[in-house]
């Protein structure tokens, strides 16, 4: 896990920034610049072209990590590397047509409230394009160790490209209509740079992918393409159908618009595990082939202890500045509403974050149908719930489904691999995870507000949550990764050796 580690912080920098271009795009330009209606418009047409982007990638972004390693480097490598660069181009073309063919009927089945914004949904398929390119090229070169670049476009380029054109619009240089215009134009700009940088980095040639028909491998990489394509359709149906429920349900894009806002505050949460998850992922792949158990195990471990830390701090840094964020953001108070949105995803991304790499530990060994048999259990669930919690509580009844989603799944995800892999995710030090998160609870219980500028109090509440949570988590020893970075960077300040 050193490795991983060491790589999660470098690139964890850049993610950072990026979070914080973020920020200042979703919570003061947005929410100045643009309406919640907007805000809405923007949202949905993003989560619907996710929603439909893994059943047009259809499973290729996930074959590099699990299958690269068995090609060796020529013509079966540049084969290998051509197939998952034609099968979603076919697909995207099946799709394209058959959605033209009868768009009436797609966008019809979307809600009558989506038809009075229809003319917003012609972006939906070329952003599907930039995004099933750039995940492919991008899991590619995350099997070359090669993150840094890719994760400085999608984090800071793409935000970066958002912050300027709301930037022109506020100056009227253009409408809205044309903002996502642009804003799509800036994705295959992006695409175009990544594809450059493939070029310069990765030794291929496109060769006719015939080869892996008389592979080894063949059997094994059409079972797991099969059942990846399940696993990853469902999950994203299960992360991002609540977007296209709230709009048909409430059939209100500016409760849309709060939604997405507050989705956004609460997901911070996730970002450490993206990090770890992508450096992972090749490295568990290898040890199941050289059947390294002992080292698989240490990983599953230390990923599990060091999300949580990660995943749990963060949630109490965001739910006790909550009041306080919604106070200093423009028109704070139309998405002050969101208030609950906040908690219960970001419970939701604290309970993904703590159950660690489980859903990796499948998808690296045998036992990678799983994902495809839990699938539908889960989207029944996921939609089910939303249409009942929806219709009670609205966007935060959207939230709470989200919650109790990703709960049943990473139990199930974590009881599959304690009884089929044989390996503990939990271990006493998650109790002191427990007994810190327990401590900073029972203080904002009784904690008063101390100052009365608002940028002020949210930092008292941050260096308290520090204090108290990281610094107990350290004294306990939680996590030895995380002691040895304090030890190191404590020695590089004082001078010691």
């Amino acid at each position: 896990m050193g490795i991983v580690i060491k790589k999660a912080i470098s690139t964890t920098v850049i993610n950072y920034v990026g979070v914080i271009l973020g920020v200042i795009n979703v919570l003061w330009l947005q929410t100045a610049i643009i309406t919640e209606l907007q805000v809405g418009i923007l949202s949905y047409v993003m989560d619907v072209t996710i929603l439909v982007l893994p059943f047009v990638m259809f499973g290729m972004s996930g074959l590099p990590g699990r299958f690269i390693h068995h090609f060796t480097e020529g013509k079966e490598h540049d084969g290998f590397i051509s197939l998952l660069l034609i099968v979603p181009l076919i697909v995207f073309f099946i799709l394209s047509v058959s959605t033209l063919l009868f768009k009436d009927n797609v966008v019809a089945l979307m809600g009558d409230n989506v038809m009075n914004y229809k003319s917003y949904l012609v972006f939906i398929f070329p952003l599907v394009f930039c995004y099933v390119y750039l995940s492919i090229l991008e899991a590619i070169l995350v099997t070359k160790s090669l993150i840094v670049f890719p994760s400085f476009l999608k984090t800071i380029y793409r935000r970066l490209s958002l912050m300027i054109l709301l930037i022109f619009y506020s100056f009227n240089v253009f409408d809205f209509y044309e903002l996502i215009f642009w804003y799509t134009i800036a994705h295959f700009i992006e695409l175009l740079m990544l594809f450059v940088f493939f070029k310069k980095s990765v030794n291929f040639k496109f060769r006719s992918p015939k080869m892996i028909t008389k592979h080894s491998e063949k059997k094994a990489i059409i079972s797991y393409t099969l059942f990846l394509f399940i696993g990853i359709s469902g999950a994203v149906m299960v992360g991002k159908i609540d977007t296209i429920m709230i709009s048909s349900i409430t059939d209100d894009f500016k409760l849309l618009g709060v939604y997405a806002i507050a989705f956004f505050i609460a997901a911070v949460i996730e970002m450490p595990k993206r990090i770890v998850f992508q450096l992972s992922y090749p490295i568990m792949s290898r040890l199941v082939s050289e059947g390294n158990d002992e080292e698989l195990k240490k990983i599953y471990e230390q990923s599990g202890i060091n999300l949580s830390i990660i995943g749990v701090f963060l949630f109490l840094l965001i739910w006790y500045n909550i009041d306080e964020l919604f106070l200093i953001i423009p028109n704070g108070e139309i998405y002050a509403a969101g208030k609950w949105v906040v908690f219960f995803i970001g419970l939701a991304k604290v309970i993904d974050a703590i159950f660690g790499t489980s859903d990796l530990m499948i998808n690296a060994t045998k036992y990678y149908k799983l994902n495809g048999i839990l699938v539908p259990f889960l989207i029944i669930l996921t939609i089910v719930s939303n249409y009942f919690l929806i219709d009670l509580y609205g966007i935060t009844g959207a939230a709470i489904a989200t919650s109790i989603v990703l709960l049943v799944y990473s139990c199930a995800k974590y009881f599959s691999v304690l009884f089929l892999i044989k390996m503990n995710l939990l271990t006493k030090r998650h109790i002191f995870i427990g007994i810190n998160t327990l401590l900073v609870v029972l203080i904002f219980m009784f904690k008063t507000r101390w100052a009365e500028n608002n940028f002020l109090e949210i930092i008292i509440n941050s260096a308290l949550i520090t204090l108290v949570f990281i610094g107990g988590n350290i004294l306990m020893k939680s996590s030895e990764e995380l002691n040895h970075l304090i030890i190191k960077n404590f020695k590089k300040i004082t001078g010691k050796n």
